[in-house]
């Protein structure tokens, strides 16, 4: 008796306060929305569970084990009203469930924004992250002073505490990606408000500054989204160099002979061709969105218009490489800052070209394993059996498939490869079989990364990495032991979004801090980006330097 009763209290506080939760992050025009019915809001989370168990390679870890995910679901279902949820109400129960994952490819999108709370407003500060600090390092005209300001707290929370607010609304697999997640939502009032429900017109601060004064601020949120995306910035940008919008492009840095490569998105051409050539469902959007990101024209209707006017990274890589040979360039500097990754296949062309069968000799110590699911068959339109025929097994709907990388004759996927090349259309088959496991040219490698270096792009930076090359800058927010390979999805009733991990990715198979966070060999902390004045591209000037000096040997 005792027991129900306590239940009945417990259940009765935690209604109270998802009341409160909901009332408080959604403060506004939640009677304008459209509410689902009971049966709808529970059908949509049961969705959410079953997708999870469906697709997700280890969804109970993270919780303690399968009786405590399950308890916490059955509590949600339990918290459901009578007269059903809206689909903010939705979102704010489901996102400390994704948010517990700490998987930053799993997570559940917020539904979009209506009355008054579309006119979000920004700051007119941002913030950039050094390995011990978050700090200011561009501002409007007005705040200049501020540039360096170390950020103590926000909103009377400490750095720490405000970033582990921010990973409950979108996932982190470490420190970096809690730092990444806080960062983006201070930016906005409205992204304020998912971390602290008062927030107002104006940001609470305390920051060290430059001079190590202790100054307490409250920052306006005064601009619009467009003046906070293309306005006029108070920001130091090196001359040295040219930047370029395109998803990859290079250049030489003239005072010092060193070549630059900026990969902006692991995209090219071979990527579509691929995806066209599996035939994934998806391709059309997915070539739309790189049209809207990186071409000046619109998208042809004509699918193989369109991946043919799309740049090939390879042909870029070739090009680079033998400018590099004719100036006899010894350092390569690969910017991979705020890549958010892409397609892990296109990182081949890279590393053949510039190490030969260097790349397929090396046995590195990777493991991924997939769970078969209907949603990751119909993602390559494939059914079960299609799929064991190409792969030569007879899984089963709910098997793990564990591939375990290992170096195999190099002159076998010299030919593999040639034959990919000729599919792409990117003019480079014949030349690649001439070079017989030779490299185009291999430079030195410097790495630039920041906690935006994501997904695909930090599968290059492991490669790289373990080929030789050397980092520069701040840990990725990537964890090298993760859960990888988006899988989409929509609720059925609220339209939410979201993804879910479909493969676990094992790179560090002893775990320990390199499974975690992978520090660079050259770490950027605050002193560092001082040092250079807080310019945007302090981690380019540092690489030089240490070039230039002999200390990246």
């Amino acid at each position: 008796m005792f027991i129900q009763d306590d239940e009945k209290v417990l259940m009765a506080i935690r209604k109270l306060v998802l009341t409160i939760v909901l009332c408080a992050c959604w403060a506004g025009p939640l009677e304008a929305q459209e509410r689902m019915s009971r049966a709808q809001a529970l059908e949509d989370i049961r969705y959410v569970i079953n997708s999870l168990e469906e697709i997700h390679p280890d969804p109970y870890s993270a919780f303690g084990g399968m009786l405590e995910f399950k308890r916490r679901f059955q509590e949600l279902l339990d918290l459901v009203p009578e007269d059903g949820l809206a689909a903010a109400e939705i979102y704010e129960l489901l996102r400390p469930l994704f948010g517990k994952l700490s998987d930053g490819h799993t997570y559940i999108s917020s539904p979009p924004a209506t009355g008054p709370a579309r006119a979000s407003r920004y700051l007119p500060v941002r913030f950039g992250i050094a390995t011990d600090a978050v700090f200011i390092e561009s501002t409007t005209g007005d705040y200049e002073g501020l540039i360096g300001g170390r950020l103590i707290e926000v909103e009377g929370q400490s750095v720490e505490r405000a970033a582990a607010l921010a990973t409950t609304v979108f996932p982190a697999e470490n420190r970096f990606g809690a730092e990444r997640w806080l960062v983006r939502y201070l930016a906005s009032n409205r992204g304020a408000r998912r971390l602290f429900p008062h927030v107002g017109d104006t940001l609470s601060v305390k920051l060290r500054t430059i001079d190590g004064e202790l100054l307490e601020t409250h920052l306006p949120y005064k601009l619009d989204r467009e003046a906070y995306r293309g306005g006029e910035w108070t920001a130091r940008r090196w001359d040295a160099i040219t930047d370029h919008s395109g998803p990859f492009s290079w250049q030489f840095i003239e005072r010092s002979n060193v070549a630059l490569m900026r990969v902006g998105s692991i995209v090219g051409r071979e990527a579509f061709e691929e995806l066209k050539a599996v035939g994934r469902k998806d391709l059309e959007e997915q070539l739309a969105g790189f049209y809207r990101r990186y071409m000046d024209e619109p998208l042809p209707e004509s699918i193989d218009e369109a991946i043919a006017a799309v740049p090939c990274f390879t042909l870029a890589v070739h090009d680079l490489l033998t400018a590099m040979s004719e100036r006899q360039s010894e350092y390569l500097i690969l910017d991979l800052r705020g890549n958010g990754g892409g397609w892990s296949s296109l990182l081949t062309p890279f590393l053949l070209l510039t190490y030969g069968d260097q790349y397929f000799n090396y046995d590195y110590p990777v493991t991924f394993v997939t769970r078969i699911s209907p949603s990751y068959l119909a993602l390559n339109g494939q059914t079960l059996e299609e799929f064991n025929a190409e792969v030569g097994s007879d899984f089963a709907i709910g098997d793990y498939r564990f591939m375990e990388e290992r170096s195999l004759a190099a002159a076998t996927n010299r030919d593999e490869y040639a034959a990919e090349l000729e599919s792409y259309g990117c003019g480079l088959a014949d030349y690649f079989r001439g070079l017989e496991g030779r490299a185009v040219y291999t430079p030195k490698v410097a790495v630039l990364v920041d906690p935006a270096t994501f997904s695909a792009a930090y599968h290059f930076v492991y490669r790289l990495w373990h080929l030789g090359a050397k980092t520069v800058g701040v840990p990725s927010a990537q964890a090298a032991n993760a859960f990888v390979d988006v899988t989409p999805f929509q609720l059925p009733h609220s339209r939410l979004e979201g993804s879910i991990a479909r493969t676990a990715q094992i790179l560090f198979p002893d775990g320990g801090d390199q499974g975690r966070a992978l520090m660079p060999e050259f770490p950027m902390a605050w002193r560092d980006f001082e040092r250079y004045d807080f310019d945007q591209h302090s981690e380019l000037r540092y690489a030089v330097d240490l070039i230039t000096s002999g200390s990246m040997r």
